[in-house]
């Protein structure tokens, strides 16, 4: 991301105001979460995502006990 972003503002050069720039970036990101969102590629495997999951099914869970006096 940061490469593409560098890539861009050398065509530009010299940016007039801030704005300008958060435009660049933020075409930048909608691209690459436009990439993402379409590509079938998964970033993390369901075999790393299948252990979290069991991880956290199979973690004791601690209950608090009330006392009561009588």
């Amino acid at each position: 991301m940061n490469k593409e972003i560098k890539r861009r503002s050398r065509v530009v050069g010299i940016f007039p105001n801030e704005a300008s720039v958060v435009r660049l970036v933020g075409a930048v990101l909608a691209d690459l979460h436009d990439d993402w969102n379409s590509s079938d590629r998964r970033y993390l495997s369901e075999g790393s995502m299948a252990k979290l999951y069991s991880e956290r099914e199979d973690a004791p869970t601690v209950t608090a006990e009330l006392e009561t006096s009588d």
